[in-house]
C-alpha cells in the first residue's frame, strides 16, 4: 500500500467521503393521561313519543259451536 505523500508545496488536502447511516431507532409512546374533576349539569328534556293509543278494547265476534243437541 502506498503512503500518503503531500504535494510538492507542503499544502495539506483535505478529502470530503459522503458517509451514509442507517441508525433503527425505537420509540415506545407513553400515554399520559390527566385526569379531570367530574362535573354534574341537569338538562331540560323533552321526549315526545309517537304513541297512539286507543282506549277501546276490541275483540272478534264470538264463534259458537253447538255441543251435545245445544245451539
Amino acid at each position: 500500500m502506498a503512503a500518503y505523500q503531500p504535494n510538492a508545496n507542503n499544502c495539506e488536502c483535505e478529502f470530503t467521503i459522503p458517509i451514509k447511516l442507517n441508525v433503527p431507532i425505537t420509540i415506545n409512546p407513553q400515554v399520559c393521561i390527566t385526569p379531570v374533576p367530574s362535573v354534574k349539569q341537569k338538562l331540560p328534556i323533552f321526549l315526545e313519543p309517537d304513541l297512539l293509543l286507543e282506549p277501546e278494547v276490541r275483540a272478534n265476534a264470538p264463534v259458537c259451536y253447538s255441543q251435545n243437541g245445544c245451539n
